[in-house]
This record gives structure tokens, C-alpha cells and sequence, in this order.
């Protein structure tokens, strides 16, 4: 398995393991992030690994950040399980240095789906956190979410639509708490 199947792979098995522990009557309740409910946050970051897929397959993707109003559905486990196997079809004959379209302009695919990577495996954690569990990552997952944002100069992560100030996380923090502090999430 190649290191980017592997980050793909264990950052949706995260967020589908935190979809499914989601309570039945959990679905409508506030998240940790102040503008979504549980259901946004799910909705939000189906569109994420949706773009990871349409990268993947050379399809048109979009270069703003998922809007949850476009993504809700009714059996969200289902659909993520679906985008996963889009994207196990897509991996294996990918060139990962092809050019996509980005933010940032042409970029080789390996960069492309940085974020939206990222974006799943760090909502896993917010998604646990919201229905009172917790999440921790892999050494990998952990070190490739942090290269991503030590990437990012600081004025443009903290920017506008961009991560709250970070926080001071507690002592005995894991490591992958002591990540989301930094970008802002309350860890206590």
C-alpha cells in the first residue's frame, strides 16, 4: 500500500468509524465547530472525500471548501462507504504527480489532495469530540496533518474562514489533541 493510500484509507475509516458511532438522536445537535451541527460537520466532509475521489478519477472538482448544504443525505455511512471504494478503484492507477487544478493553481495530485485528506482525518476527531468520544491518529496520519499545516504560513491558516487561535491543550494531551489545539479546538 502506497503512504498516500494508507493516509486516504486510515483518515475515512476514522470519520466512517465516528459516522456510525454518531447516536440516532445525536444527528441534529450542535458539533464543536460553532456554525455546524453534527449533520453539517458529516454533510461538510462528504463533500471533502468526494473531491479526494473526483481528484483521483480526473474529474471536475470545485476550489472552495465543501458547503454542507450539498451534501446532506439520509444514510451518510452508506455514502461515504461508496466514495471509499471510488477512491480504492481510482489509487492504485493514479500518477500522483499529474497536474490537478488547486487553490493554489496546477499542482501535482499528491498536493491536490492535501487538504481535503486532512480535512477528513482532522474532522474525524471534531466528530468524535461532538458526540463525546475521542479519536486518536496514527504516527503517519499524525505527521502528514502536521507537515500539512506547518506548510500553511500563519497568516493565511488563521485568516479569514480559516482556523481559530489556537489553544493551550492540558499536560497530558495526546498528540493528536495537542494538534487540533493548535488549531484552535478546545481540548479540555
Amino acid at each position: 500500500m502506497s503512504e498516500m493510500n494508507a493516509r486516504i484509507s486510515e483518515a475515512l475509516e476514522l470519520f466512517v468509524d465516528a459516522v456510525e458511532r454518531v447516536p440516532a438522536d445525536g444527528w441534529g445537535a450542535p458539533s464543536i465547530l460553532d456554525e455546524w451541527s453534527v449533520r453539517e460537520l458529516v454533510a461538510h466532509v462528504t463533500g471533502s472525500a468526494t473531491k479526494v475521489a473526483l481528484l483521483l478519477e480526473g474529474g471536475e472538482t470545485w476550489q472552495t471548501p465543501s458547503e454542507p448544504a450539498d451534501w446532506m443525505c439520509a444514510d451518510p455511512a452508506a455514502r461515504l462507504r461508496e466514495i471509499g471504494g471510488r477512491i480504492e478503484r481510482a489509487l492504485p492507477g493514479a500518477d500522483l504527480e499529474s497536474p490537478r487544478p488547486s487553490p493554489a493553481g496546477e499542482v501535482p495530485l499528491r498536493q491536490a489532495l492535501a487538504f481535503p485528506v486532512a480535512d477528513v482525518g482532522m474532522h474525524a476527531w471534531d466528530l468524535r469530540r461532538s458526540c463525546g468520544g475521542s479519536v486518536e491518529f496514527s504516527e503517519d496520519l499524525l505527521a502528514y496533518c502536521r507537515g500539512l499545516i506547518d506548510s500553511v504560513p500563519e497568516e493565511m491558516m488563521r485568516g479569514q474562514g480559516g482556523f481559530s487561535p489556537a489553544t493551550t491543550p492540558p499536560a497530558t494531551a495526546t498528540p493528536t489533541d495537542r494538534l487540533m489545539a493548535h488549531l484552535g479546538r478546545s481540548v479540555d
